[in-house]
Parts: C-alpha cells; structure tokens; sequence
C-alpha cells in the first residue's frame, strides 16, 4: 500500500516534470519489503496464508509529485506502513481490503477508496487476491493546487474526509481516470511515459480528486468563480502560443497567468468563449495543420506530427482535425 510519493522531496509545481516508470515482480516477501524501503518509505508486509504460493507485482508511473500505481497479489495481504511522511494517498481496489488510519477504519474496495493523510501510520488487511490501485500526492503540490484553485494561499494541510464514494458521480469518474493512467504503468515504453502525454492526465487526476473528495473548500471549489481580468487572459494566451507543445496544464496556465485557475476557466469562457485547454488544443491543432501542409509524406507520417504536438490519442486527434478543417489529416498531408 506504499508508493513512491512517499518522503520525496518537495518540487517547485513550474518545475519541468520527470516521469518515473517502476514495476516489480516477486514471490518472496522480503522482497517486496526490501522494495518498498528502497524506493518510498519502509513497509512491513505478511502474505496469508503463509504456506501457500503467491505472485505480487507492482507498476507505477510518477509524473513529478504525483504517483498513479496498480498493485495486484494472488494472496491475502497484511502491510504496515510505519509513517506517510509528507505525501497524501488514496486507494481503492478491485477486492476487499480493510485499512485503519488515524483511528478510522475504512472499507476499500471498487465502490469505495480511502485518504490517507500525512504523518499518520497505515494498517491495511486483505484476506484473498486484489488488484489494488494508489494514487499518492506530495502535500506541497495537492496544497499549491487547492490555492491555485480558489485564487488564495492555503496555509495547512487538506482536511479529507476518511474516504471518497467511487459508485456514482466525480468519484466514479476520478476512479476511471485513475485506472486508465494505472493500466499505462505496465507498459513503460508507450506513451503514458512521455511528460507530454503524462503531465496532463495527473495534473486532471489530481484536480479531480479535490473535487471529488470531502474537504472544507469542495463546495466552493463547485461555485461560480469570477473572471479573471483581460491582462491575465493575455499572459496565459502568451504562454500557449510560446510553445504549444510543452505540457501545459490548468494549473501551470494559471501560474503564468498569476490569477487563480477557476477565474482562468471563468475568463476563457467569457472572454474567447472556450475553456484554457480548449483554446490550447486549437493551437496545437494550426500548428499541426502548417506542419502537415509543408511536410513531406514520404519521410513524415500523421503520427509522428500529432505526437509532436502532444496529441497522444490519434483517433481523438483525426476527430478534431476533420472537424477544424473539414478533411483527414492524412489528406492534408498528401496536399
């Protein structure tokens, strides 16, 4: 139940991201113990029974401060984690796992998921294989982007709730998002990988998650934010056309911006009637029109240019293409 995040240090959010891809096999517990100290915090681990054979593996990506891993056991599990340190976590899990935290005793399972806080001890308990999924957050970057959120600092640590509800509503959808992003940690070379493609997906997991869980600030965070005015709109447009490629996020828009992120929606939406990454999105779009346009088919191929301009998804990005300009990428490039 431990990951990563755990103890790393804190990182500067305008930092270029780093993605870390980890994944770990074995059918010894020391191993998994020894794994566990080595990359995150020291766990103490007992698979049950004992005098049965068991596989456990271990896959995770890290974009930065936030970790997205998926870890599955073919036995029933007990582990202890000693301290979080400075990192949230939440988990949620394919199975039944029960875990105390903090004096709170929380189901987990595929309808529901725990928070851990920082500085707390973690007992979790399954009693047959689960495939498990953990997302963990180092407490500067979940705290920058709440205040980046409301558009004001904020001085201590999120207050979560013991748990989210993952049936219904934000949660089922955080959780969807999150399992997306777990099934790319066991394929390290593909394109969940690459910053680009990475940076954004856990930067939407962790703005979901602020959404999704209960805190004092969630109701505000789902009221109406005041626009921000037309001079931070310019930053942010400045930001964009500088370099479309680069992976920008809601949040890094709004630091460039110097406003809040909600007020950057807001000022979007009033101001050039689309939202900060819709208006992104048209951007890389033109640029990957000219480049079609001037490129030469026989060295150059429809994909490489959409990844170059951070579309990972080519069916999504042919999609938006015919609908910007009437016509198939590949048509545009066969002039």
């Amino acid at each position: 139940m431990a990951a990563v995040a755990f103890g790393a240090d804190n990182r500067r959010m305008e930092s270029a991201p780093k993605v870390v891809a980890l994944s770990f096999v074995t059918q010894d517990v020391n191993d998994v113990q020894e794994f566990f100290a080595r990359v995150a915090v020291p766990v103490s681990a007992e698979f049950t029974p004992a005098d049965r054979p068991y596989r456990y593996r271990y896959d995770q990506l890290a974009c930065g401060p936030v970790g997205v891993a998926r870890a599955g056991c073919t036995s029933g599990l007990r582990m202890h984690v000693p301290d979080l340190q400075t990192g949230y976590a939440v988990a949620f899990a394919d199975g039944r796992i029960r875990s105390h935290h903090r004096g709170v005793s929380t189901g987990i399972s595929n309808a529901a998921a725990a928070i851990y806080q920082p500085e707390g001890e973690v007992h979790s308990y399954s009693e047959s294989g689960c495939e498990s999924y953990m997302v963990t957050v180092e407490r500067l970057a979940l705290e920058s982007t709440l205040g980046a959120l409301l558009g004001r600092g904020i001085t201590g640590p999120v207050r979560f709730g013991p748990g989210i509800g993952l049936a219904t509503g934000p949660g089922r959808s955080w959780a969807r998002l999150v399992r997306a992003v777990a099934q790319e940690a066991a394929n390290p070379d593909g394109l969940g990988a690459q910053p680009a493609v990475l940076q954004p997906l856990t930067d939407a997991i962790l703005r979901g998650l602020l959404l999704a869980a209960d805190h004092p600030d969630r109701m505000t965070l789902h009221e109406p934010a005041r626009a921000s005015r037309p001079g931070s709109i310019r930053r942010a447009v400045d930001a964009i056309h500088a370099d479309p490629a680069r992976p920008h996020t809601l949040t890094t828009l709004a630091a460039s911006a110097h406003v809040g992120a909600r007020a950057l929606q807001q000022g979007f939406r009033e101001q050039l009637g689309v939202s900060p990454m819709g208006y992104l999105r048209q951007v890389r779009l033109a640029r990957a029109h000219d480049e079609l346009r001037s490129a030469d088919p026989s060295c150059t191929g429809v994909t490489a240019i959409a990844h170059r301009w951070a579309f990972a998804h080519l069916g999504r990005f042919a999609g938006y293409y015919r609908a910007a300009y009437g016509c198939s990428p590949s048509d545009t490039l066969r002039g």
